[in-house]
């Protein structure tokens, strides 16, 4: 029972200090168009400041249109990384087959948007693993640096391991240039 206890203590302490991302409407999507061929079900969307319509953050090019399910926009408050305010996480999922994410982050800040390359998550039956960034600011977060990992659960959905697979210092922008990862189970 004691362990139980210390146990339940500690989680709460880094739940207390920790942060995750939380469903905002201060952004928003809109001006859905086609791209290319229709028959190749590719669509482009504006992602834009809800009070602030003219002011576009980035543009998506949605592949498999037709298939999405839902899009999700998350903000991740005070990442606690120099310059930047927010992180903004724009979930694509699809359900088909099999279900897939698309993750596509932006750290917002003073001297504009920055974009991080995209995840792709797929999975064929329960989520034994995905990848994800992690923050200074969030649970298992590295101060000063952003983390690629990806993240293993148990039968229970815990994360049961977690191996970074590529840690970026902050103030280095040379991320701009690399492929969406991904992830199948």
């Amino acid at each position: 029972m004691r362990k139980f206890i210390f146990l339940a203590i500690i989680l709460f302490v880094f739940t207390a200090n920790a942060q995750e991302f939380k469903l905002t409407n201060t952004y928003d999507v809109t001006n859905q168009r086609t791209v290319g061929q229709e028959e190749e079900d590719t669509w482009a969307v504006d992602v834009i400041e809800t009070k602030n319509p003219e002011k576009s953050i980035a543009t998506l090019n949605i592949a498999d249109f037709g298939l999405l399910d839902e899009i999700r926009i998350s903000v991740l408050q005070e990442p606690a990384l120099e310059g930047i305010t927010e992180i903004l996480k724009i979930t694509l999922e699809y359900n088909a087959c099999c279900s897939s994410t698309k993750e596509f982050y932006y750290l917002v800040g003073e001297d504009g948007v920055i974009a991080l390359p995209s995840i792709k998550n797929e999975y064929a039956y329960e989520p034994i693993s995905d990848i994800h960034y992690i923050f200074p600011n969030q649970s298992f977060g590295k101060e000063g640096t952003i983390l690629r990992a990806a993240l293993q659960y148990t039968e229970t959905y815990t994360i049961k391991d977690i191996k970074v697979l590529r840690s970026i210092a902050w103030n280095d922008d040379d991320f701009d240039t690399e492929d969406a990862i991904t992830a199948i189970n």
